[in-house]
């Protein structure tokens, strides 16, 4: 019993424990996930609008943090007159800070990756669902279970954790400013005792970052042309020949630092403060014996003498004094050309001694050379076939279309004519090399567009003047009204079981099939969609026809469309022709006479009666409109031309009850002639305005009678100045009139010059 309180006991304590544990888990998971989804906001990691532009972020910032990262090895130099190591400030410093501005993109792309891994990972667990735990007594089982317990719940937390995120973290680590801070600082004694592992860490670095930027240049590649893919070949040569320079430098400070360290291995006692002095800032440095080291390491020797260390490789480094304190672009481009020249001939160059890890520098120096090589080459031989397959494959495409359209011709019957027309297009379109961009499209959209304007207005009268004639309302229409219909005809294609009208639909156009057959039925609302197969269905094909309805309607403005009363829907794709509502408008009001006579089947006396009224009506607007011009004096004696010309430029217009047609001070930009109602003029002062007419002298204006005779004395000036109305001119009732404005005026003047200069005279 005591056994078991003492078990109840310690088993209440441990589930408060869990519930404190699990509260601060999940205050902490909550803030956590907080600012993850801040972040996450920021950079729209796989969602988001802003996918694209951070994808492009990362991978500019992965290439230039590669690009900047052999600059590190610039920042040592050798001063070989007292024969110690020191550091460019001011270059450790640049580079330092741009690496950390990528340094920082890494960070936020990381975080990103983990909220993203670890959202994942929680709806996987959710899917699955708790796990069921099982609890077993006894001491030793207890332990084994708490173990089991604790390595479960550590799986279940880090199952965010992959390969990409390991990746990831050993990319952005800031390895090269660590370097410079804690090893370039070492009084000399520590860079040369450790640079063994300062090699292997600015080596490894290398490997996750190059590794991030082939993964993102995959699809860099698969989305972009064969001059982007060219360029990022030649960026890969750069940037690895940028990547051999850099090391080529620092490896020649390393190589003569072995040699100044060997030596005073083998010939002085005191061998740590002899190290010691290989740093410039050291105070023993005064101490050395600057000459036992030339002597020991001499980088020039005189003819036929045995130098007593063979630098190999880095002798030309140290020889020219790349290695001392000069002008950074001199020391850079020289190692640049010496990785680039090495890298392009694979190394073969190159005379090394029997130091081996120079020997492994030059074996690197062929290997990638030559992968870099062969990358090329693939790619290469890949962008010929690949443009050797397209041109296959458009040919095959390009002769199936030749074959489709030759039959598609013959089962139309075209004329020989348009044949040639449609084969000569073909051909034309190939040596301008546009038939590519639409050669996948379907064969009525593909003649459409390769056709030229008049090709394309001779099929469709070809095509559809039969069917147009079929309607019955259009069978004893004029052909002008007919062909000009053809010419307004648009090509259309539906896909299959799309619905072209759906029953109460206004009819907005008619349709005219050319390829491919339609339903049209009718159903009540509760039976639509059920399907078509218990209804009354009536199928339209080749030559068939559907609006017929909307030639009805033609005569008037389309206010009111016809309204469908059946549903349309394409039973497999369709290529048909569609004549719009505002088309037919266009050509009834183009040809108003010959459709109505073409519609209503009227005999011939009555088109000549209606001419003979239209002609009649003609005749007397005319009358009239001249009548009304003749009335100013000024233009009593003019040719009747100028008086015909002046009649065709008057336009009727319609003015309200009191409403002002100029104001006194206004331009006068138009002659008014009154044709029915009243006009007030008069003159008064601004303070007057608006009090009424009643006190002020009045002119009354009415039929027959005009105002603004002044803009015909500004005629021969060329309007450059417009005449000011003296009066104001106001309706007393509603006004029809026509006005001859100062634009058509002076077109007229201009159209007969010599006319009217001779009735001023």
């Amino acid at each position: 019993m005591a056994g078991n309180v003492k078990g109840a006991a310690s088993d209440v304590e441990n589930q408060a424990a869990e519930k404190t544990h699990r509260k601060d888990g999940e205050r902490s998971k909550s803030m956590c996930s907080s600012d993850l989804t801040l972040i996450k906001k920021i950079c729209n990691v796989h969602e988001g609008s802003h996918l694209l532009v951070w994808n492009r972020i990362f991978v500019i910032s992965c290439v230039f943090a590669v690009s900047l990262d052999p600059f590190f090895f610039y920042v040592v130099i050798i001063d070989q007159d007292n024969k110690c190591l020191q550091m460019d400030k001011t270059l450790s410093i640049v580079v330092c800070l741009m690496r950390s501005l990528t340094d920082v993109i890494f960070l936020v792309h990381f975080i990103c990756e983990i909220c993203d891994h670890i959202q994942s990972s929680k709806r996987n667990t959710v899917k699955k669902g708790p796990s069921s735990e099982v609890r077993q007594t006894g001491g030793s089982s207890d332990k084994k279970s708490k173990i089991r317990k604790l390595i479960e719940k550590m799986a279940q937390k880090m199952s965010w954790l992959s390969v990409s995120i390991v990746i990831d973290f050993f990319s952005f680590i800031p390895l090269p400013q660590l370097l410079v801070v804690m090893f370039y600082t070492m009084k000399g004694s520590g860079f040369v005792e450790h640079k063994k592992v300062l090699n292997v860490c600015l080596l490894c670095q290398y490997f996750p970052r190059i590794y991030l930027i082939y993964l993102s240049a995959k699809e860099f590649k698969m989305t972009n042309g064969i001059w982007i893919k060219g360029l990022f070949n030649l960026f890969l040569y750069i940037l690895a020949s940028h990547i051999l320079g850099g090391f080529w430098y620092f490896f020649s400070i390393q190589r003569e630092l072995s040699c100044w360290h060997k030596a005073c291995e083998n010939y002085i006692i005191d061998l740590r403060g002899c190290v010691n002095t290989f740093y410039c800032d050291s105070q023993s440095t005064t101490a050395r014996n600057i000459t036992f080291l030339n002597e020991r390491c001499p980088l020039d020797t005189p003819d036929g003498v045995l130098s007593p260390i063979n630098f190999g490789i880095f002798l030309d480094s140290l020889k020219n004094q790349n290695t001392e304190h000069i002008k950074f672009g001199k020391k850079f481009f020289y190692s640049f050309w010496w990785g680039l020249r090495n890298l392009s001939n694979f190394g073969t160059n190159l005379t090394t001694s029997t130091y081996v890890w120079e020997n492994l520098f030059a074996i690197l120096i062929s290997v990638v050379g030559l992968l870099l090589f062969l990358y090329l080459i693939g790619n290469v031989q890949t962008f010929m076939q690949m443009e050797a397959t397209k041109k296959e494959e458009m040919r095959q495409k390009i002769k199936m279309k030749r074959l489709d359209v030759d039959t598609w011709m013959s089962r139309n019957e075209l004329p020989e004519e348009i044949k040639k027309e449609i084969l000569s297009s073909i051909k034309q379109t190939l040596k301008q090399k546009t038939l590519k961009q639409h050669i996948d499209a379907d064969l009525h959209s593909f003649l459409f567009f390769i056709l030229p304007g008049k090709t394309r207005t001779s099929l469709k009268r070809c095509l559809c003047m039969k069917t147009l004639k079929k309607v019955k309302m259009l069978q004893g229409m004029d052909d002008k009204v007919l062909t000009l219909m053809c010419d307004y005809l648009k090509p259309v294609t539906y896909i299959e079981n799309s619905n072209i009208f759906r029953m109460g639909d206004p009819f907005d156009c008619v349709l005219i099939i050319m390829e491919g057959t339609v339903w049209t039925y009718a159903s009540s609302d509760s039976q639509a969609g059920r399907g078509i197969s218990s209804m009354g269905t009536k199928p339209l094909r080749k030559g068939d026809f559907y609006g017929e309805e909307l030639f009805d309607w033609a005569p008037g403005s389309f206010t009111e469309l016809p309204v469908s009363s059946k549903h349309v829907k394409t039973r497999v794709k369709v290529d048909a022709f569609l004549l719009t509502a505002h088309d037919l408008d266009s050509v009834v009001s183009k040809y108003r006479l010959q459709w109505k006579e073409g519609k209503k089947g009227t005999p011939d006396e009555k088109v000549v009666a209606v001419s003979t009224i239209a002609t009649a009506y003609r005749d007397y607007r005319h009358h009239r409109r001249l009548q009304a011009i003749t009335k100013v004096k000024k233009l009593q004696g003019m040719d009747d031309k100028v008086l015909t010309s002046i009649c065709n430029y008057l336009k009727p217009v319609t003015y309200n009850e009191n409403s002002f047609v100029f104001r006194m001070g206004d331009p006068v930009d138009c002659i008014l002639f009154i044709i029915e109602g009243t006009v007030w003029t008069y003159a008064s002062s601004d303070s007057q305005d608006g009090q009424g007419i009643s006190s002020m002298a009045t002119k009354t204006l009415g039929k027959g009678d005009f105002y603004g005779e002044e803009l015909l004395d500004c005629a021969s000036d060329s309007f450059t100045e417009l005449p000011v109305s003296s009066k104001y001119v106001v309706c007393q009732t509603k006004v029809e009139a026509f006005v001859l404005m100062a634009n058509d005026l002076k077109t007229v003047v201009s159209k007969y010059p010599l006319q009217w200069e001779k009735n001023e005279k």
